[in-house]
């Protein structure tokens, strides 16, 4: 600056100082209202928070936190479900696997067909019941007692058939797996032939693991959307885009709660930080 530059002293006086103001009539003075610095002022700070505070000179603070929570729960549910597509279904059904596996009691009881309100209904007893493999292979016979019931202990768990054979009764056989049956009742009715009934259940185990494997690509799909919805609030285009891509992750499901609270967290940062997305910034005049 040159010596000959005449110094310009600026001092700032409030509305209500007008009186101060007009006393004090330094020519070289300029006089400014402080009324027009607050305006200005408040002004760039509506600017600043629709802007977002900057955090490092980098992205704003609001939305690097939503892009964290948003990974974060992610993570979170890529793990689960990673863990789940690897599971192997004997560790998930251990416990019942371990119960089945135990070797089992056949049961039952034998009773005469009921034929009018005074024959039948009887439990005969020393009628043979034999115990079959899956093949027809004798294993074991066993009589019934005066109860007319029969017993067959520490059966594995293997198809087995229970055979009531008779003179002038039709023979019965049920096919079984040890466990699955806990008593059985055999009716002998008067005739000839073999009256066989399958009393197996149907295993729902590969149905299971089927739906559960399913459920398991789809959570690692949700994930994957939810890190593309951290990367739109990362790239700052579309809110709409990001909020849809976070939302559809909350699928994910990892640790049950904890991720989608994760990614609900970065989504309400997000609604927050709305106005930092190009797509809902209002165009400067």
């Amino acid at each position: 600056m040159d010596e000959d530059d005449e110094i310009i002293e600026v001092r700032v006086v409030d509305e209500f100082d007008d009186l101060e103001a007009e006393l004090d009539g330094a020519s070289d003075e300029v006089r400014v209202d402080s009324s027009d610095i607050r305006e200005e002022a408040t002004e760039i700070a509506i600017r600043a928070i629709h802007d977002g505070l900057e955090f490092s000179g980098g992205l704003p603070t609001v939305r690097r936190i939503a892009i964290v929570l948003i990974i974060a729960g992610s993570l979170l549910g890529l793990w689960f479900g990673v863990l789940s597509i690897a599971a192997d279904p004997s560790d998930i059904l251990g416990d019942t696997s371990q119960s089945i596996d135990a070797d089992q009691t056949i049961s039952g009881l034998i009773v005469t067909e009921i034929l009018d309100n005074e024959t039948g209904g009887e439990t005969p007893e020393g009628v043979e019941v034999r115990l079959l493999d899956e093949s027809g292979g004798l294993i074991d016979r066993a009589f019934t007692d005066q109860d007319g019931r029969f017993q067959f202990s520490d059966q594995p768990v293997e198809v087995r058939i229970i055979e009531v054979q008779s003179d002038g009764n039709i023979t019965e056989r049920r096919i079984l797996v040890p466990g699955e049956v806990s008593q059985l009742t055999i009716t002998i009715r008067s005739g000839s032939g073999i009256n066989e009934v399958d009393l197996r259940l149907d295993s729902n185990l590969e149905d299971s693991v089927a739906l559960g494997t399913v459920i398991a690509f789809f959570t690692v799909f949700s994930a994957s959307l939810g890190f593309g919805g951290a990367m739109e609030t990362l790239r700052g285009n579309s809110y709409r885009r990001a909020q849809w891509l976070a939302g559809l992750a909350l699928f994910s499901r990892g640790g049950v709660f904890i991720g989608p609270g994760l990614i609900l967290g970065g989504m309400a940062l997000n609604r927050l930080a709305k106005q930092q997305f190009s797509d809902q910034s209002e165009p400067e005049e």
